[in-house]
């Protein structure tokens, strides 16, 4: 157990290896209930991707008691929040309720994710949707230039591939696929529920066992492998209004030690609206609306992301102004100044976070799965206070050195003459 001054954190087991973290906070009457499985895009093979965030549309389509009806009103019965989503690593099902809810926010959620039921029908209807879905991140200019950068970035397909598959594995998926697949992953070892707000951990325990107790032990862990980086250069070209540029740099693992002061390298460069990014791209020069700098990490690896839309016929400047932000950035040129201010908007961000019973039920499951425990808010503030100017220049020159860099560039009549010069 680890008591703070505002939260009680309790962690159990049952004998099946199924994890139960809860995170009481006085004086809440709301709660948020996360049923957690380390599963994901990591954990499919050629022929299967998209096939665990599809497991995440299927189980909403009824279960073997419960109509696809009967879910939808039961969650919103509660009065509060319900959804699901699938990551590279791990899949929830969550709700956020009132706390009278709470039992029966685990009875829904668990039959979904326990007795979920396969009908044909369903699952050619669902399909449509996923293709949909599919179809309006390949129409929306940012979201599939993520995309398409994540698959020429990395070397390993399972890291490489969409979460939401493709057309053609999506159009693939059959009854006995797959059953076989969520027979392999869903299994007690790796699963997890969280919960934080008004919750009591026993009254949760008790109702973690009468509806997962019954599943027989299974905990064969994942077994990942690291993917390597590629730096590329790519132009993909296409009628459109602006051209979107993404840069990509190593990051860090969410268990690496510098993961805090790339934190502060993230937010000076593009991740507040103070940063140097922001301010020298879109306030001053006037080049972008939209210009930002985020750090997406896994259990064990990361990217550093870079972002910026403009105009055609100002993107070369454009590019000229971001690496030259990056150079300085990597030969050292941070002051204490805005260590300062960094280190006021993380701290800001963090506490903020602990004032949502469903941002805090996230970061107790999140912990637990990456380090087996709970991490106070005040260890993790620790950790930010610590970081120094040496910390920040350290991790900006090994991990913003060009010939590190991957470059996609989306838009009309662009080709490799927008970057030849700047830096290669």
């Amino acid at each position: 157990m680890s008591m703070n001054t505002d939260s009680i954190v309790c962690a159990s087991q049952l004998d099946n290896g199924i994890r139960v973290v809860t995170e009481r906070i006085p004086a809440t009457r709301s709660a948020s209930l996360g049923i957690w499985i380390e599963a994901g895009s990591l954990d499919e093979q050629p022929n299967q991707e998209g096939i665990a965030h599809f497991w995440e549309h299927m189980a909403f389509k009824g279960t073997l008691t419960r109509t696809a009806l009967d879910i939808a009103k039961d969650l919103d019965r509660l009065g509060g929040f319900s959804n699901a989503f699938t990551g590279r690593e791990h899949t929830c099902f969550h709700a956020r309720m009132v706390d009278t809810g709470l039992a029966d926010a685990m009875d829904i959620l668990s039959d979904i994710v326990l007795r979920p039921r396969l009908d044909p029908s369903d699952i050619l209807l669902e399909q449509d949707v996923v293709l949909q879905e599919i179809a309006m991140v390949n129409d929306t200019p940012e979201d599939y230039l993520f995309e398409h950068f994540w698959s020429v970035y990395w070397t390993e397909p399972a890291m490489a591939h969409s979460i939401l598959g493709n057309d053609n594995t999506v159009q693939g998926f059959v009854p006995t696929m797959l059953d076989a697949w969520r027979q392999e992953h869903y299994k007690p070892g790796r699963m997890l529920v969280a919960a934080a707000g008004a919750v009591d951990h026993e009254k949760l325990v008790n109702l973690a066992s009468r509806t997962f107790g019954s599943l027989p032990p299974a905990s064969d862990a994942r077994q990942q492998s690291l993917s390597g980086v590629q730096s590329r250069r790519q132009a993909i070209d296409r009628d459109m209004e602006q051209t979107h540029v993404l840069f990509g740099f190593p990051g860090v693992a969410l268990t690496d030690e510098r993961r805090f002061a790339l934190a502060y390298l993230n937010s000076l460069l593009g991740g507040q609206m103070s940063s140097r990014l922001f301010q020298e791209v879109r306030e001053r020069r006037g080049l972008a609306y939209s210009v930002y700098s985020s750090h997406q990490a896994l259990a064990n690896q990361g990217v550093l992301q870079v972002y910026a839309a403009t105009q055609p016929g100002k993107c070369r400047e454009m590019l000229s102004v971001i690496l030259q932000e990056l150079h300085e950035l990597a030969q050292g040129k941070v002051d204490e100044a805005e260590i300062a201010h960094c280190r006021d908007h993380l701290l800001g961000m963090l506490y903020l976070g602990t004032e949502s019973s469903e941002d805090r039920m996230l970061r107790l499951a999140k912990n637990h799965f990456l380090f087996g425990r709970h991490v106070p808010v005040e260890e993790t503030a620790a950790e930010l206070n610590a970081v120094n100017l040496d910390d920040i220049r350290a991790v900006a020159r090994d991990f913003l050195a060009p010939d590190q860099a991957c470059l996609c560039i989306l838009g009309p009549d662009v080709d490799e003459s927008l970057w030849k010069g700047l830096w290669d």
